[in-house]
């Protein structure tokens, strides 16, 4: 079968042949219908983000969804034909074991498709059943992959760590992919979201998903006394602006992971009392809620897709913070 593999720091993904992969017992392999193209993933192949990985080389894509082609011995929860999703956080095998406390961790060293085993860059994968999640009607392939990450990712810093309510004042700081999905989240969570963006051509995509105003310096947020700012940017001066403009006990949520330090102004953090949170990735109940919306009408990411082969061009696109809509790629659709 056909695949896109990383085979190192600094090479783009390679175009290979690979043997399709058998299901061993607990795990399935899927027909992946539909990968999504995450940052991380540049991350990785730059260079900075390699020690994420077990072993290289591997095939990257963790934002999996597709149907189920064939079942390990002992897996009973799902069958031939199901549409499923990979869910990042581990749940519980089918002894009812948990499989680890993190986003990323299981027991056996790690089990994530695109970091510890191939992942969705390939015209089929394998997946431990604890990691899968049935799609429900009237949710796309293509939304269900983008979903488990970049949407799930927004969902968790809104409404879990933001815990954004009914009438909170709210800014979102990068206006990416993942930033649109949070404006939205925010709005439909009931709150009066603005965004912060240096690039203005973001502003009328956040727009129509329900942010109120656009700004490209933070400095313009203050008077406007945010009790929840996310930044998703997270290159250490957008979180240390957030923190000086933030009003008194205001919750600013870290996602962006865009330096590897960061230096904070501590009187205003202090004196103000400010909250700062991390966040990362989401639940399987916030994924569970997410598609629920997704289903009801009440939330629709915006996609993009690109051809197979075309996979590290749409990386150079999130490289370049050009994407205004999450990326996606069809592993199992022939080009003519």
């Amino acid at each position: 079968m056909r695949a896109m593999q990383f085979t190192g720091p600094g090479e783009p993904l390679a175009a290979v042949e690979v043997p399709p992969p058998v299901a061993k017992p607990g795990w399935v392999v899927i027909d992946v219908e539909a990968a999504g193209m995450c940052h991380s993933d540049c991350t990785i192949v730059d260079g900075p983000g390699v020690n994420w990985l077990s072993h290289y080389p591997i095939i990257l894509g963790h934002e999996v969804a597709g149907t189920v082609a064939s079942l390990g011995e002992g897996v009973t929860a799902f069958e031939i034909g199901d549409r499923v999703a990979v869910c990042l956080r581990a749940g519980r095998d089918e002894a009812g074991a948990t499989l680890g406390p993190g986003t990323h961790e299981g027991p056996d060293g790690g089990s994530a498709p695109g970091l510890h085993v191939d992942g969705g860059y390939a015209e089929q994968c394998m997946v431990r059943a604890s990691r899968l999640m049935h799609i429900p009607e009237g949710v796309s392939f293509e939304v269900a992959a983008v979903t488990t990450d970049a949407v799930v990712t927004a969902f968790h810093a809104v409404r879990t760590t933001g815990d954004v309510r009914l009438g909170d004042t709210v800014a979102i700081i990068g206006l990416g992919g993942l930033g649109i999905n949070a404006v939205r989240i925010a709005h439909l969570c009931g709150g009066k979201v603005f965004g912060v963006d240096v690039n203005e051509s973001t502003f009328p995509a956040a727009i129509e998903a329900g942010a109120r105003q656009c700004f490209t310096d933070i400095a313009a947020l203050k008077d406007l006394k945010p009790s929840v700012i996310i930044d998703f940017a997270g290159v250490s001066v957008t979180t240390d602006q957030a923190v000086k403009i933030a009003p008194p006990e205001a919750r600013v949520v870290l996602v962006g992971l865009g330096a590897d330090t960061m230096v904070l102004a501590t009187s205003p953090f202090v004196t103000k009392k400010i909250r700062l949170l991390s966040s990362l990735g989401g639940s399987r109940e916030d994924l569970e809620l997410a598609y629920e919306q997704i289903a009801e009408g009440n939330l629709l990411p915006a996609v993009q897709e690109f051809a197979f082969e075309d996979i590290n061009e749409a990386m150079e696109l999130l490289r370049q913070g050009k994407a205004t809509a999450r990326l996606f790629t069809r592993p199992r659709k022939e080009t003519s």
